[in-house]
């Protein structure tokens, strides 16, 4: 004889369902996933006032300020207003752009591939002019 509420059997949690779902959303993932090759940009750091690999070519130096600026030939300025003196750089001379200190890397490639953009050979120099 029982006396009190009757007790009512536990239910079992089967994981095989569990196991059919996340294999269904682990295909459904592997499916949708695309698998993208990222563009990479191979640098070259060269020390301040060196040419670069070569060390044939005549290396100008340009200092890369906070904020996209740039600090080249006693100007300081955005690039699009130095760029007609960038242009005129002598044959066979490459610029060498250093960045001012606290000068984030995003900011400091961000020049540079602008100036690649532009046809203006340069190079990444690892200290300050």
């Amino acid at each position: 004889m029982r006396l009190g509420p009757a007790r009512r059997p536990r239910a079992r949690i089967s994981l095989i369902p569990l196991i059919d779902v996340m294999l269904v959303l682990l295909f459904f993932f592997m499916l949708v996933t695309r698998y993208v090759e990222v563009g990479r940009t191979r640098l070259e750091l060269a020390p301040a006032g060196r040419a670069g690999a070569g060390g044939s070519e005549r290396s100008v130096q340009a200092q890369v300020l906070d904020g996209g600026l740039l600090r080249y030939g006693g100007e300081t300025g955005p690039l699009p207003e130095l760029l007609p003196l960038l242009k005129a750089l002598p044959a066979g001379s490459e610029l060498s752009l250093a960045p001012a200190p606290g000068v984030s890397l995003q900011v400091l490639i961000a020049v540079w591939e602008q100036l690649q953009a532009e046809g203006i050979r340069s190079q990444l120099a690892a200290g300050a002019p």
